[in-house]
C-alpha cells in the first residue's frame, strides 16, 4: 500500500499552511523593518553596498523570524482576516505603482529624499563629491557649489539635508528595479504600512475587525499621495507601529527579546525623521508604566524596562549621531527643535530610570496604588479627560484663530507663502495665520467626522481600560497621542495640504483610525440588540471604507469647478520630471554642468547626470565662464532657461521643451486641481573664450575643448 501525496489544494488548506498565512503580515513588517535596520546602520557608517545591507537584513529576518508567533490552531476567521489583508495591501501597492510619483525636482521634501535614494543605488553614502565645483564656483558670489537648504556644502562634499534610512531603504529598490524601483519603493512602503495597521489592530480587535481602520488608512486620500512619492512618513508608520506591537506583546506575553525589538525599532525612528525622539519617548513612558502596572515577577519587570530604556535611548543617540555626520547643515539649521526634544526625551529618560531602579524596592507600587486608588470610576473620569482635551482641541475654530510671529525671517518667509496661497484661493488675506486650530479638522479631511470623533471615544476606552488592569492598552496612546497633542497644538508648518498633513500620517491617521475601530466595536457589542448585533457590525466595518472614499471627490454647486477630484489619488505627482532630465543628461553627456538660474534642478542633475554640477544664479560674464571651464579637462556644458545670461556664438534654440504635473497648493482643502509648470531648456559648450557654442535640438554639439 503507497502513501498518497497532499495535492496542492490540501497543502495551501493545511494547517501548517494556514498558520504561516496568519503569521504573514506581521512576517512581512518584520522582514521591512529589518531591512531597514540595516539600510540605515550601514549608511550612517558610509558603507552602504548590496553585500552589506542585504546579508544584515537576512541575519536580522533569520534571528527575529521566531519571535512572530505560528498559531498552532487557525479559526475560520483568522484565516480570512489574514487573506484579506495580504491581498488588499498587494492590490493596494499595484494600483499606486502605476501612478507612482516622478519626485525628481526638489520643491520640496521627496525631491531631495528620491534623489539621494538614487544615489545611493551606486554609491555608499549619500556625501557628493563637488568634483572641482568649489574651485568653479569661487569665480563669483553669485556662483554655488551647492544649493540653498536641500544641497549643503561640508568641506569639499555636497550633503542632502535630511536622516538618511528612507533614502538607504529606497535605494534598495534601486538595486532590483533601477530607477522605476526606487520610484515604486515607498508605495511598497506604504502597503506594508497597511500590514502593520493590520497586525497591530488585530491584537485589540480580532482578525476581521481590524480589517477595518486597515482600510481607512488605505482608502485615504493622504496615505496614498505621501506613499507614492517619497514622504518619510510611511516609514515612519511601519516602524512606529510595528514597535508598539512587539512591546505590546514582549510586555502581554513576558518576552523580554521582544521588548528588546521594540526598543532598537522605536529608536531608530530617528534615522527616518529628526523629531524620532518625540515618537520614541511616547512607547517608552507607556512602556514602562504598562510593565510597573504589570502581573508577574517584579525583578523581571524592572529588567525588562530597562532593556527598554538603555536600547532605546542607545539607538536613538546613534540616530542623531548620524544625521549630524551625514547632513550636518540641516541638524544646525533644525538644532533648537531637535535640542528641545532631546532635553524632554533625555529628562523623562533619567526620571523613568530613577523610577525603574527602584522597583526592587517596591517602587512600582506607586503606579498600582494610584491605579488602584482611582477604582473603576477613577479610570472612567481618567478616559473622560482625555476625550475632553480632545474635544476641546477639536472646537478650536469656534473660539480662536491661530497667528504666527513676523521677528523672524522664517516667519516672513512662511508668511509671505501663506499670502500667496490665500491669494490664489480667493481667502481673506491674513499672512500671520498658521491655521493650527484647524489641526483636527485636518484629519477629517481623510477620515470624516464620524470616524475622528469615533477616535476621541477609542482613545478614553483605551485610556479607561489600561487603569483597568489591561496595562497594555497603554501603548496605543504612547504610540498615538504625544505627537498627536503636539501638532494638533502647534503644527509648526506651511498649512497647504497634504504638506501639513504629514505631521499626522505616521502615528495620528493610523491611531484614529484604530481607536475608532475600538469604538465602534465597542458601541456595537455594549448597546445593540443580539438580532442585530452581526448586522451592525457589518455597517460599521463598511463604514470604515467608506466614509474615507467620500474625501476622493467633492461636490460645490455653483462653484466653477463643482465636481472636482482629489489630485494626490488620479494624478502622478511630478510626471514628466523623470523624461526631462534624461533628456538632459543626454543632451551633452560626460561634461560638468553649469547650471544658471533654476536651483530646483542642481541635485536633479548632479544625481543623474552623474557630473560635478555648480550653480549660476546670475548672469555672467565670458571671462568668468572661461575661468569656471579651466577647472576641469573637458568644456563643461551650460543648461539654462536664462539663455539671456550668457554670450553665444550662435543664436541658441530650446533643445528640451517639457511639462511637469504638480498638485496645488491649498489651504484647507484636499488639493482638488493641479498646474503644469513648462521647460524650455538651452543648452551651449563653453569656448576658451568664454563664450557658448549652441547645442543643437537631438543634443550635437560643435566643440569638444575649451
Amino acid at each position: 500500500m503507497t502513501r498518497r501525496r497532499p495535492d496542492l489544494g490540501t497543502l495551501l488548506t493545511g494547517e501548517r499552511a494556514a498558520a504561516g498565512l496568519v503569521a504573514a503580515p506581521e512576517r512581512i513588517v518584520l522582514t521591512l523593518v529589518m531591512l531597514a535596520l540595516s539600510a540605515g546602520l550601514w549608511v550612517s557608517v558610509g558603507a552602504h553596498e548590496p553585500w552589506t545591507v542585504l546579508p544584515t537584513a537576512l541575519i536580522g529576518v533569520a534571528v527575529t523570524w521566531r519571535l512572530v508567533p505560528r498559531p498552532a490552531a487557525v479559526a475560520p476567521a483568522e484565516r480570512t482576516g489574514a487573506i484579506a489583508a495580504l491581498s488588499g495591501a498587494a492590490v493596494w501597492a499595484i494600483a499606486n505603482a502605476v501612478l507612482s510619483a516622478e519626485y525628481l525636482v526638489v520643491v520640496r521634501d521627496p525631491g531631495f529624499l528620491t534623489l539621494s535614494g538614487l544615489w545611493l543605488v551606486d554609491h555608499p553614502s549619500t556625501d557628493i563629491p563637488s568634483l572641482g565645483a568649489v574651485d568653479a564656483a569661487a569665480v563669483d558670489g553669485t556662483v554655488l557649489a551647492d544649493a540653498s537648504e536641500a544641497w549643503n556644502l561640508r568641506g569639499d562634499t555636497v550633503q542632502p539635508q535630511g536622516a538618511k534610512m528612507l533614502p538607504a531603504v529606497i535605494a534598495v529598490g534601486g538595486w532590483i528595479g533601477g530607477d522605476r524601483g526606487v520610484l515604486v519603493a515607498n508605495v511598497v512602503i506604504g502597503a506594508v504600512g497597511l500590514l502593520a495597521v493590520y497586525a497591530l489592530a488585530r491584537r485589540m480587535l480580532g482578525p476581521l475587525a481590524s480589517l477595518a481602520p486597515m482600510a481607512a488608512v488605505a482608502i485615504s486620500v493622504s496615505h496614498i499621495g505621501l506613499s507614492r512619492s517619497a514622504y518619510s512618513e510611511p516609514l515612519t508608520l511601519v516602524t512606529l507601529l510595528a514597535a508598539t506591537l512587539w512591546l505590546w506583546r514582549g510586555i502581554a506575553d513576558r518576552r523580554a527579546a521582544l521588548v528588546a525589538l521594540g526598543a532598537v525599532t522605536s529608536g531608530a525612528i530617528a534615522l527616518i525623521r529628526i523629531d524620532g525622539a518625540a515618537f520614541a519617548l511616547g512607547l517608552l513612558a507607556t512602556g514602562v508604566l504598562a510593565l510597573a502596572l504589570g502581573d508577574g515577577p517584579r525583578g523581571r519587570r524592572a529588567w525588562d524596562a530597562l532593556v527598554l530604556l538603555v536600547l532605546q535611548a542607545a539607538v536613538l543617540a546613534g540616530s542623531y549621531a548620524a544625521l549630524w555626520r551625514w547632513s550636518e547643515a540641516y541638524a544646525e539649521r533644525l538644532g533648537d527643535q531637535a535640542e528641545r526634544i532631546m532635553l524632554a526625551y533625555g529628562g523623562i529618560t533619567l526620571v523613568l530610570a530613577a523610577w525603574v531602579l527602584s522597583w526592587l524596592a517596591g517602587g512600582d507600587r506607586i503606579a498600582t496604588r494610584v491605579r488602584d486608588g482611582l477604582g473603576r470610576r477613577g479610570a472612567i473620569g481618567a478616559g473622560g479627560a482625555v476625550m475632553a482635551v480632545l474635544a476641546v482641541l477639536a472646537s478650536r475654530p469656534l473660539w480662536w484663530v491661530s497667528h504666527r510671529g513676523t521677528e523672524t525671517s522664517v516667519d516672513r518667509f512662511t508668511n509671505s507663502v501663506v499670502e500667496a496661497f490665500q491669494a490664489s484661493q480667493g481667502l481673506e488675506i491674513d499672512p500671520t495665520r498658521t491655521y493650527a486650530e484647524h489641526t483636527v479638522a485636518w484629519l477629517s479631511y481623510y477620515l470624516t467626522w464620524p470616524l475622528v470623533l469615533l477616535g476621541i471615544l477609542g482613545f478614553g476606552l483605551a485610556t479607561a481600560w489600561t487603569l483597568r488592569r489591561r496595562p497594555e492598552w497603554a501603548l496605543l496612546l504612547g504610540a498615538a497621542l504625544p505627537t498627536s497633542l503636539l501638532y494638533f497644538w502647534n503644527p509648526e508648518v506651511v498649512p497647504d495640504q497634504l504638506w501639513a498633513f504629514r505631521r499626522f500620517e505616521p502615528a495620528t491617521l493610523p491611531g484614529f483610525a484604530i481607536a475608532a475601530a475600538i469604538a465602534a466595536w465597542w458601541l456595537v457589542s455594549r448597546y445593540a440588540r443580539p438580532r442585530t448585533e452581526q448586522r451592525l457590525r457589518l455597517v460599521a466595518a463598511a463604514s470604515f471604507a467608506v466614509l474615507p472614499l467620500t474625501t476622493w471627490v467633492s461636490i460645490k454647486p455653483g462653484d466653477t469647478q463643482p465636481v472636482a477630484a482629489a489630485v494626490p489619488v488620479f494624478v502622478r505627482e511630478m510626471g514628466g520630471a523623470r523624461d526631462q532630465l534624461a533628456d538632459l543628461c543626454a543632451l551633452a553627456p560626460d561634461r560638468p554642468i553649469i547650471l544658471a538660474g533654476t536651483s530646483s534642478h542642481f541635485g536633479s542633475l548632479r544625481v543623474t547626470c552623474d557630473e560635478p554640477t555648480v550653480l549660476a544664479l546670475a548672469e555672467l560674464a565670458p571671462a568668468q565662464v572661461a575661468d569656471m571651464a579651466a577647472v576641469w579637462d573637458v568644456a563643461p556644458v551650460v543648461l539654462t532657461r536664462n539663455p539671456e545670461w550668457f554670450t553665444w556664438s550662435a543664436d541658441p534654440a530650446v533643445v528640451q521643451h517639457s511639462t511637469i504635473d504638480q498638485a496645488s497648493y491649498d489651504l484647507q482643502q484636499i488639493p482638488r486641481t493641479y498646474f503644469t509648470r513648462t521647460y524650455d531648456w538651452y543648452a551651449g559648450i563653453v569656448q576658451a573664450d568664454g563664450t557658448l557654442e549652441p547645442v543643437a535640438p537631438g543634443g550635437q554639439a560643435v566643440v569638444t575643448s575649451p
